[in-house]
Parts: structure tokens; sequence; C-alpha cells
């Protein structure tokens, strides 16, 4: 919040600006996410017994945690971008203010 010559102001550039990179940012997951999936792929294909019984295993966990990267990505995006309604709702009220202020 920003006062510019006795209007109070929200800046919300840096919302759009993250708001407007996730798309990329998905792409780039995704592009992660199958990317992992080959290299397990392509050692297990020549890989056999316990060893590779056990990077299988690993290799499972760690999955799990790049799926949770996603989920948290998700939420991340989803929570700015209502933070920024709300941020866009208090530039309406606060331009209304600074239309009539005192009244």
């Amino acid at each position: 919040m920003a006062d510019n010559g006795g209007c109070v102001l929200l800046d919300t550039r840096a919302f759009d600006e993250f708001i407007n990179q996730k798309e990329t940012l998905v792409r780039r997951y995704d592009a992660i996410n199958t990317k992992y999936d080959k290299l397990v792929s392509d050692l297990l294909d020549d890989w056999s017994g316990r060893g590779a019984q056990a990077f299988a295993s690993d290799a499972e966990k760690v999955k799990a945690n790049i799926s949770g990267i996603y989920d948290i990505l998700k939420i991340m995006c989803d929570t700015l971008t209502d933070c920024k309604e709300i941020f866009s709702e208090c530039d309406r009220s606060l331009g209304e203010y600074n239309r009539n202020p005192g009244v």
C-alpha cells in the first residue's frame, strides 16, 4: 500500500506477474515430471536384482514428493489468485474513498 499524493493505492503488479507465470511453472513441472519418469524407466529397463528393487522403491517415494510439489504449486497459485481478488475489492473501495474522502 502506498500514499500517492493523498491517494491510497494498492500495487498488485507483483501478483499479476506471478499469476501470468503460472502456466510456465506448470509446463516446467510437467517437463521435470516426464523426464524423471523416463530416467527411472530407462534405468530399470537395464537393471535387475535387489539393487534395482531398492532403487524402484526409493524412486516411488521421490515420485510422491514430486507430485506433492505440484499440489503445493497449485495451492500457491490459487491462493495468490484469491488474494489478488481481495486486493482488487479493496482497491475498488479505496477508489471510492479517494473520489470522496471524508464522506
